[in-house]
């Protein structure tokens, strides 16, 4: 170690351990040229120590001896002690040892001195063999004493020398890392410090952990046999030979990534025009392609559109819920709105409707043949007989006729005295429909009184007692009266000749009804009232269920038979909820009418 009190300011220590041993080899402590001080020192420590270890006394039992006296103190003292042990042995006194010398015996040798399997020598051989190995090691310790303090003396010369502090390593990187720019020569320190507080922390934080990479890599699902989109026929690893069979890196998976996304822009890309989306519309779904490829789809509708045939309507007619109109959604037409039948002017065409009560006092019946096409006396078809469908809405065929709910009750509100502002309403129950070719028709009572056959009882049908039919000046009915028997049956008496009677009594005479249409006083004996079957200015015949009270001085300004279709100018109905589906099979339908 450095003596403490060796002053060597303002030298620098340096370590054993950079200077190298430049003397000869030394076999036999296994020293060699170039050995750090540090070895030589230590092999040659070592060798002296295992030398003094074999000179010490103590390190020998010497207890055979029984010595009572103290033993030899140092190894000349144990080797002399040797020899006069052996000298006793053998006989020998120091007395008699210059006359008759050292007896030359055969003794066993220490294994040290063991040659071969010799383990025995003479005794004279071997103390000469002891006193040479002695001499020698004796030498060899003062060659090493020597040498130690040659090399303690170069330990105390290196530790006094001034050692220069290395210089600062720089290196320019290539690229940036963090905030230290490509090419500036810098610190290594700070380039390792920056690398990791920069960039090596986030790019782990972003690529994840060694066992997520490996769980991505083991995520591929192409395999290698699959068939590829490119080459069909051919499997990735015929048909790509960079493709990784058995990828275990990072870059294995991009490899078979990369091919895997160029397969597919290859294949795309060789049928690029097969790829392109046109949509078409069908007539339930309009479908629309937006240029950022994204469809959208919505329910064909066309909106209300007026029906053909009805510019007979003002404009003030043509608000929702007044003129006739239809929608198409889909293969459904819908219609609604109030079917009026035009009323003739007088010149050859209709009478414009200005609001839902222009015709109430016109004293006609008769159609607009302008507008209207009479099919005999019982038929009438709107527009002339023409659809009334407009082409946007659908220019083709319906697949059969549609009507309304039948009976469907037609009305036309009528003026019966304009001084009083009396009003009544005409009825008429028709058959209401739409035919296939979208002609919009009607069809009165006698139509269905007919049917297929020539009839003659028309007129017959119970649905007459809602069908108008009513003759010019004769008076109006009042159907509210207590007096009229529209919906009940008064109870007849028997004819009494000995009573009187007011208006509108019923009797029973002859088993025939009558009813009283004056006044008649009871008779004053001898006298008797007069009975129904003589007196017919006292009574009528009573004919159920018709007697109906009536208005005085109310009469209709001209006759109607609502029976006939000649006779429905002014009459009007709803048509909400009338509904028709387009023909979508037959051989006339047009594409738009395609099925969707």
């Amino acid at each position: 170690m450095k003596p403490l009190n060796l002053d060597n300011k303002p030298c620098s220590p340096i370590s054993s351990n950079c200077v190298v041993w430049q003397g000869p080899d030394i076999p036999c402590i296994e020293l060699c040229t170039g050995d750090t001080v540090s070895d030589v020192v230590f092999a040659m420590a070592t060798e002296l120590c295992t030398i003094l270890d074999t000179l010490k006394v103590s390190n020998y039992d010497l207890t055979c001896f029984n010595l009572q006296a103290c033993g030899p103190k140092d190894f000349q003292a144990l080797i002399q002690f040797l020899i006069e042990k052996i000298c006793e042995l053998e006989g020998v006194t120091p007395e008699t040892k210059d006359t008759s010398g050292c007896p030359d015996c055969v003794v066993s040798v220490a294994e040290c001195f063991v040659t071969g399997t010799q383990t025995t020598m003479q005794l004279v051989d071997y103390v000469q063999v002891i006193g040479q190995r002695l001499c020698s090691l004796i030498t060899e310790i003062g060659v090493i004493n020597t040498n130690i303090a040659e090399i303690w003396s170069a330990i105390i010369d290196l530790q006094n020398v001034v050692i220069p502090a290395p210089a600062e390593i720089t290196v320019a990187s290539k690229c940036d890392i963090g905030v230290i720019s490509a090419g500036v020569q810098t610190p290594i320190q700070t380039i390792l410090e920056e690398f990791f507080d920069s960039l090596w922390c986030d790019f782990y934080t972003i690529t994840g952990t060694i066992a997520g990479l490996d769980n991505a890599i083991q995520r591929q699902c192409i395999a290698n046999t699959d068939e590829t989109l490119s080459f069909p026929g051919q499997d990735y690893d015929t048909a790509y030979g960079l493709w990784v069979a058995n990828p275990a890196t990072v870059a294995d998976t991009l490899i078979n990534i990369w091919i895997a996304i160029c397969d597919i822009y290859s294949f795309l890309d060789a049928n690029a025009d097969s790829w392109v989306i046109t949509v078409d519309d069908t007539n339930t779904i309009d479908l629309t392609l937006s240029p950022a490829n994204e469809l959208t789809a919505k329910i064909q509708d066309t909106g209300w559109r007026p029906l053909e045939g009805f510019n007979f309507y003002s404009s003030a007619m043509l608000l929702p819920g007044f003129r006739p109109e239809c929608r198409r959604i889909g293969n459904v037409i819908h219609f609604r709105g109030l079917v009026y039948i035009p009323m003739d002017n007088g010149v050859g065409g209709a009478t414009e409707l200005k609001d839902p009560n222009t015709y109430d006092g016109i004293a006609t019946t008769l159609p607009a043949l302008s507008d209207v096409l009479l099919v005999g006396t019982n038929g009438l078809e709107f527009n002339s007989g023409a659809s009334c469908i407009p082409a946007v809405v659908h220019p083709g065929l319906l697949d059969s006729q549609y009507r309304l709910g039948y009976p469907t009750v037609m009305v036309r509100p009528i003026i019966v005295d304009a001084g009083a502002l009396a009003t009544t309403a005409l009825s008429s129950v028709v058959n209401f429909g739409i035919s296939a070719a979208g002609v919009l028709y009607l069809e009165t009572i006698q139509k269905v009184e007919t049917s297929t056959l020539t009839s003659t009882t028309i007129g017959s049908s119970a649905l007459r007692y809602i069908t108008s039919n009513v003759r010019s000046g004769e008076t109006l009915p009042d159907y509210t009266s207590n007096d009229s028997d529209l919906h009940s049956f008064p109870v007849p008496t028997a004819f009494d000749e000995t009573l009187g009677y007011s208006i509108g009594d019923v009797v029973i005479y002859g088993n025939q009804l009558y009813i009283a249409v004056i006044n008649i006083a009871t008779p004053t004996p001898p006298a008797v009232t007069p009975d129904p079957a003589s007196t017919p200015l006292n009574w009528n015949e009573y004919e159920y269920p018709v007697q109906t009270k009536v208005y005085d001085q109310v009469v209709y300004p001209f006759s109607c038979d609502a029976g006939s279709s000649a006779n429905l100018g002014g009459f009007y109905t709803s048509i909400d909820g009338l509904t028709a589906y387009v023909d979508c099979t037959a051989a006339t339908a047009t594409i738009d009418c395609e099925t969707p």
